[in-house]
């Protein structure tokens, strides 16, 4: 398949990475051309609940339109849709049958329990109604909020994420020490990579942004510079003109 025959696609999530970064990096190094729609965040405006969230699906974002015709979500899919792509597009992401296929979602499995197994310690400092707390303005942002924020990410990065870093350790060395599935890069390597990146940015509250090198060592964050060095990832994050 050539780009010119390759589907016309629009992607559609919040101003910021999220779970739609895995997707726009498979497109973006499988030279498969998007829109990269993004719009307001909830809080920032009703454009979502009034003008996008009738529309999706389930209700949620990141969104796919296929050319103009089809509407697909939930971001796991589509990364697996960007990765067929890709490899359409003669880049090889997404490993078609056999063990190579087995292995690479195993690993896309392994990266969702992880990023599972953070959400509700991240989403406990947003959305603390969620998780059992006061529904009430005056005890989000409490100090006994903060405290609650705070033993909730503390543990998971003392005790979880060692545990997830060791797996991911375990596999780059089983297979050869460049990538998750072997010396290419894989749609895999796309979900984890931004997620490692965004527990070492230093925006999180509670947080250390050392985290990853402490409990990955040299071997995981080796690993991320190697895909962040990637010819398209590179110029995925350059900065852009406004």
């Amino acid at each position: 398949m050539t780009t010119s025959s390759l589907p016309k696609l629009k992607l559609t999530y919040f101003n910021i990475q999220g779970p739609a970064e895995k997707v726009r990096l498979a497109l973006t190094i499988g030279k498969v051309p998007f829109e990269d729609h993004r719009i307001a965040m909830p809080g920032q405006s009703d454009e979502w609940k009034e003008q996008y969230k009738p529309k999706t699906p389930f209700g949620k974002v990141p969104v796919l339109e296929i050319d103009g015709k089809e509407v697909v979500s939930q971001s796991d899919a589509l990364l697996r849709y960007a990765g067929i792509l890709a490899n359409e597009n003669g880049v090889e992401l997404y490993p078609q049958g056999g063990m190579a296929q087995l292995r690479t979602d195993e690993m896309i499995s392994l990266v969702d329990e992880m990023a599972n197994s953070w959400a509700p310690r991240l989403y406990v400092g947003m959305q603390p109604k969620n998780f059992g707390y006061p529904d009430d303005d005056a005890w989000k942002g409490s100090d006994e909020h903060k405290k609650a924020t705070e033993i909730a990410r503390t543990r998971w990065v003392d005790d979880d994420l060692p545990v997830y870093l060791g797996h991911v350790k375990k596999q780059l060395a089983k297979s050869g020490g460049k990538f998750l599935c072997g010396e290419k890069v894989t749609i895999a390597d796309c979900y984890l990579v931004p997620m490692l990146n965004r527990l070492s940015s230093g925006g999180i509250d509670y947080v250390d942004k050392e985290c990853v090198a402490k409990h990955g060592g040299a071997e995981v964050t080796d690993y991320v510079e190697r895909f962040m060095n990637i010819e398209e990832v590179k110029k995925w994050y350059a900065p852009k003109d406004v």
